[in-house]
């Protein structure tokens, strides 16, 4: 019965939709103007993106064609039919909703949309939103790349039923789900993520502020261990994940070599649970260039913990610390160094080469030393000047760091190889002269300077190798010296050849010939004598 109606109650649209007063079922010309490119398909809306909120505060005067403000006198279920009917629109953002019954008629509506890629839902004064009537917009759009629910408030039944819209999709587009304060709880989000993990294509999923704990982490875990994913962005912040969640969810996140940004903000996390990263940061496959971890109490044993697991990395671009707002979430100033020695450790040559050299920004926290932000900037420096891909950019920053780390740089563990590796030590100097282009403050030394420490590595060979060095010089001459005499001994040979020719061609002239060859044959015999 309820079908029938709502068929019935469509096909009075349709006879309505061309004749219909559009003024006179809104509150506005502007709102009337919205209603009717949604009913004409029209092709020249900004962006193709409609806006639908209750306060206008937030959009200027130029904004108006995209934005429909709800007030007294607009008819919801009108604007919810033209959506579904319109072909154009590919982002519509549904800000706030009123709380009246109108609305299950106005996302019925929008459930017949097949045009939408971006779909955001937020409806903060609304206990129940009714998600049950867009199931159909989810299942079968095949445009839909990108939903968003925000203060949904979905409860079990609605969240089974939501993946399971998800997991019937048959065109596989959607690539990310963003839900904020839903109140999903394990299992709801468990059925979700079971669901998402259908979609091979999928790239991003956040879920914050929604009562996700151990139960929710078992689950995404095993899906992330058992299926390899194309995720890219997983944000998890404001639920109550502590330290064992994030043990369980490593494993699958280090299955997931194209993870390129995490966020596990929580205050339930220690020093236990960012050690337990380690396996994860330190992967030779690991990709994750920002790291956010906010909320937590963050001091000087949380710092040391991280600073542990980031050893290693060769990945990690970005690090979101808590935002320090008292004296129990800030580092002290005893433990920046281990920060400092992280980005560049001057014990040794070979530890400066293996400092992190991809770590470009710290943000949030107050305080940091002038040293480490220096670090970071040269970091990033470096990176951006050449633009080069991330194997290329890690030699040439810890190039940098060794020669303004190390100003008598040892050539004594070179000797080893003898002379070999000298021409390697000159064009090392010579390529780091390249490296000045770079904007890097704290590098003072100037290109002269440079080639004086070139000088000096070269005379250290030579110094700690005199007898190879002699030995060098005698081979070199000699080595020439061989290699004239060859030289002789091969024009020789094509003399004398010259000569028995001369002496074939005298035999067969006659007079006058033969005293012009006999002229030309001692020429080539005094020419091969001088050989």
């Amino acid at each position: 019965m309820q079908a029938t109606a709502m068929t019935k109650s469509i096909i009075r649209r349709d006879r309505l939709s061309r004749i219909i007063d559009l003024e006179g079922i809104t509150s506005s010309k502007e709102n009337a103007e919205v209603l009717r490119k949604l009913r004409d398909n029209h092709h020249h809306w900004e962006d193709n993106t409609l806006y639908i909120d209750e306060n206008d505060d937030d959009y200027d005067v130029d904004d108006q064609e995209n934005v429909f403000i709800i007030r007294e006198g607009d008819d919801l279920a009108w604007l919810g039919y033209f959506i579904g009917r319109n072909e154009t629109l590919d982002e519509l953002y549904i800000y706030s909703l009123p709380g009246n019954r109108c609305i299950n008629c106005f996302l019925r509506g929008v459930n017949r949309n097949r045009s939408l890629r971006s779909f955001l839902l937020n409806t903060p004064r609304r206990r129940d939103v009714g998600l049950q009537n867009l199931y159909s917009f989810f299942r079968e759009n095949n445009n839909l790349s990108e939903i968003f629910l925000h203060y949904s408030n979905i409860g079990r039944d609605c969240a089974r039923d939501f993946a399971l819209a998800l997991s019937q999709r048959q065109v596989k587009s959607l690539k990310r789900i963003g839900m904020a304060h839903n109140n999903l709880g394990d299992e709801s989000f468990a059925d979700i993520v079971q669901a998402l993990w259908a979609q091979p294509q999928f790239e991003e999923l956040v879920c914050s502020t929604n009562n996700i704990g151990r139960g929710g982490c078992v689950r995404l875990g095993a899906m992330m261990r058992e299926r390899i994913s194309n995720l890219r962005d997983l944000n998890l912040p404001g639920n109550v994940i502590d330290d064992e969640c994030l043990k369980i969810l490593v494993p699958g996140l280090c299955n997931n070599k194209q993870l390129e940004e995490l966020d596990i903000s929580s205050d339930k996390i220690t020093a236990a649970g960012l050690r337990a990263l380690s396996p994860l940061l330190q992967s030779d496959s690991c990709s994750l260039r920002r790291l956010i971890v906010r909320d937590m109490t963050f001091g000087d044993e949380e710092a040391a913990a991280l600073v542990d697991a980031l050893k290693g990395n060769t990945s990690l671009e970005r690090l979101h610390l808590p935002y320090a707002v008292d004296e129990e979430c800030a580092i002290t100033t005893s433990y920046w160094p281990a920060f400092s020695k992280l980005l560049c450790d001057t014990s040794s040559i070979n530890n400066t080469y293996l400092s992190n050299h991809t770590l470009t920004h710290i943000s949030d926290m107050e305080g940091i030393p002038h040293d480490v932000i220096a670090l970071l900037e040269m970091n990033a420096s470096v990176n951006s000047t050449f633009n080069q891909s991330r194997e290329d950019v890690v030699p040439s920053v810890a190039r940098c760091k060794i020669l303004m780390s190390h100003p008598d740089l040892d050539m004594e563990p070179l000797f080893v190889h003898k002379l070999k590796f000298l021409p390697l030590v000159m064009n090392w100097f010579r390529g780091s002269i390249l490296l000045r282009s770079a904007n890097v403050r704290e590098w003072k030394e100037s290109v002269p300077e440079m080639q004086n420490r070139e000088l000096s590595a070269v005379y250290k060979f030579v110094r700690g190798m005199p007898q190879l060095a002699i030995e060098g010089f005698w081979t070199n001459v000699s080595n020439e010296s061989q290699g004239e005499k060859q030289r002789m001994r091969v024009e020789k040979r094509k003399l004398k050849q010259m000569i028995q020719n001369a002496d074939e061609r005298i035999q067969r002239s006659d007079g006058n010939e033969q005293c012009a060859l006999k002229r030309l044959r001692r020429e080539f015999e005094v020419r091969a004598f001088d050989r």
